[in-house]
């Protein structure tokens, strides 16, 4: 079950991507990965700016920028595994 910051997550996913339809499937793909690189990063500084930094980041966290590229891959119908890095397979 999805959390609400892991589906609102998924709606900004989807959002981002979603005005890309129209471009070829290879392109597409390499907006998922920027969108996968970009939420990594953005869940990585959110995790060093609270009070207890943890390293490697929690499930939850990772959880949260997946969302971004679940939602990114949902707006553009496309079946993408996610990349490693920055995600642990």
């Amino acid at each position: 079950m999805r959390t609400i910051d892991q589906q609102l997550h998924f709606l900004g996913g989807f959002a981002k991507a979603s005005w890309r339809r129209c471009f070829t499937a290879k392109f597409s793909t390499t907006i998922i990965h920027e969108i996968d690189v970009w939420a990594f990063d953005r869940e990585w500084a959110q995790n060093l700016k609270g009070k207890n930094p943890n390293y490697p980041m929690s499930a939850h966290q990772l959880a949260e920028a997946r969302a971004w590229g679940k939602g990114a891959r949902f707006a553009l119908g496309l079946d993408e595994p996610y990349p490693s890095p920055p995600y642990p397979s």
